[in-house]
């Protein structure tokens, strides 16, 4: 005879026939499966009590993002219930059927206990922390999670884990302290980030954009043209953090085009209020704001962009409507080096020709960068995590890595030599091959020294064909880099020379994961 343990029903009685232990063992699954399904049933009607809630609209509180990043957050979306390892089997219409070549099976009471112990709690809290479980705690997020936001936020958080909430990480950090609470914000920001995410996780995977990526780039652009369309949020802080997040999304994954419109339409919003003067109440929108108006395209290696401001010295920044307040400088160097690290991704995208054809037909460019990297290998032998300072043999090598960089970003398809055989001036149309071919000629001056190289480059036969603009913005984004830290400035430039000399060497060059522009954004601990 057997006895139910369902708490909130009497027991029932059933006889069993003693010659048969199989038929007994069966008899108490069958009643156990039976209590579970009564479970499930209970919690579903909780859940959908739950849930009959009406949703609240997505639009931001009025007055626009805190300083802080939550004053400005939407309220609070419940989600239901986390599913238990008991909703899992409401699908079950009947228990496992009886089958004599099965081992013998515990007793009715014997299972029951080994199923509600340590395993089933084991189970249950690896089904809510990887499941549907909430991954804040007070739930604060401004649209309501689903699986794929949980999915895809996951994927964000994991990217920059490490660098964001390792205890060696230096006191500001810019995708903690800045970008973090500003994706979470408003619901403009969070759709665009989940389309990051999407994309992201889809390249990792080999796959190109999605269609998930768009739809959420879509739902974040929707929202954007809603509050413009709203006098009352047309300006507001929310606006101009979703309009950030949507150049971000069209940086890396999208056109120029799309991301043209956007800049302009933040540049437009950012004079009808007044300057970049009206955010210093919010100073994460204000310097991530800053730093975008200073862009005339979107990828740090081109030397339209302006770095002269954020290059000079703290002491020339001191009356600086942004820059001159505390900290804001190298706040501002922080949030570039990051923004730059990802531009890294990219940087072979918008040089057509090396897109196209690489570099391995380009010996003299081959020969520069081996020059580079020498000097790099030499270096490393002593390098040393604690010198902060940058000394001028890093600074001459990072200059030149730099104005090879800048010089392939800005390359055109055209060939390195006219219709007339006269080799090609850099001030007009200048490409791949009529750097190479610049280089040939003065291989005799930086032949196997990163000095005599530097020389050449800035002040040499090199100089004299270079566009001013050009040799100026190499030794600006040189400038920035220094003044970050040691790890940095060496992550940076093992990627960087990694990318160059994969594309000038192919094959010939294994990959080293390490120096990967993920792998440096994923554990980069000091900036």
């Amino acid at each position: 005879m057997s006895s139910s343990e369902a708490g909130d029903t009497p027991p029932s009685y059933v006889f069993v026939s003693g010659d048969s232990g199989h038929e007994g063992r069966s008899h108490a699954i069958r009643a156990h499966w039976r209590q579970r399904r009564q479970r499930a049933e209970m919690q579903r009607r909780e859940r959908e009590e739950h849930e009959q809630r009406p949703p609240r609209p997505l639009l931001p509180v009025p007055g626009g993002s805190s300083n802080e990043g939550e004053g400005s957050r939407m309220p609070s979306m419940r989600e239901s219930p986390p599913r238990l390892p008991e909703d899992m089997d409401e699908d079950v219409d009947s228990p496992p059927g009886d089958n004599l070549g099965d081992p013998p099976s515990p007793s009715g009471e014997a299972l029951l206990g080994m199923l509600e112990g340590i395993p089933a709690q084991a189970l249950s809290g690896m089904n809510i922390a990887l499941g549907s479980g909430r991954l804040d705690p007070f739930d604060r997020f401004p649209v309501r999670l689903t699986s794929k936001h949980h999915r895809l936020l996951h994927h964000w958080l994991s990217t920059f884990a490490e660098m964001m909430f390792n205890i060696h990480t230096s006191t500001f950090n810019p995708m903690r302290d800045v970008w973090l609470p500003l994706d979470l914000s408003n619901a403009a920001s969070f759709n665009a980030i989940m389309a990051h995410s999407s994309a992201h996780l889809a390249r990792m995977q080999g796959f190109p954009v999605p269609r998930e990526a768009v739809q959420f780039k879509v739902e974040a652009v929707g929202i954007v043209q809603l509050w413009a369309r709203d006098p009352a949020l047309a300006l507001s802080d929310d606006i101009i953090a979703g309009i950030l997040r949507l150049l971000s999304f069209e940086r890396y994954w999208g056109s120029e085009e799309e991301w043209q419109i956007h800049h302009n339409g933040l540049l437009q919003i950012i004079e009808a209020r007044g300057g970049i003067a009206t955010l210093q109440d919010n100073w994460r929108l204000e310097i991530t704001t800053y730093l975008v108006t200073l862009m005339t395209r979107p990828s740090w290696f081109d030397s339209s962009n302006q770095l002269s401001e954020i290059s000079q010295q703290q002491a020339m920044a001191s009356h600086h409507p942004v820059l001159g307040h505390v900290d804001n400088l190298y706040k501002t160097r922080c949030v570039w080096l990051l923004s730059f690290m990802q531009d890294m991704r990219t940087f072979m995208d918008h040089s057509p020709e090396i897109y196209n054809h690489g570099l391995a037909h380009y010996t003299f460019i081959r020969d520069a960068l081996l020059v580079v990297k020498s000097d790099l290998r030499t270096r490393d032998g002593g390098f040393q995590a604690d010198d902060d300072d940058v000394d001028e043999r890093e600074r001459i090598r990072l200059a030149c890595l730099f104005y090879i960089c800048v010089m392939l970003q800005g390359s055109s398809v055209a060939h390195g030599h006219s219709e007339s055989g006269a080799q090609a001036d850099f001030h007009q149309n200048y490409s791949v091959a009529s750097l190479n071919q610049g280089l040939a000629s003065a291989h005799a001056q930086w032949q196997g020294s990163t000095h005599d190289l530097f020389e050449c480059l800035f002040h040499g036969a090199m100089a004299a064909q270079t566009p001013p603009g050009k040799l100026r913005y190499a030794l600006d984004i040189t400038s920035v880099l220094g003044s970050m830290s040691p790890e940095a400035r060496h992550g940076v430039e093992q990627c960087m020379l990694q990318i160059l000399c994969q594309a000038a060497m192919g094959e010939r060059t294994a990959l080293n994961y390490e120096w990967t522009p993920d792998s440096l954004l994923a554990c980069i601990q000091g900036h």
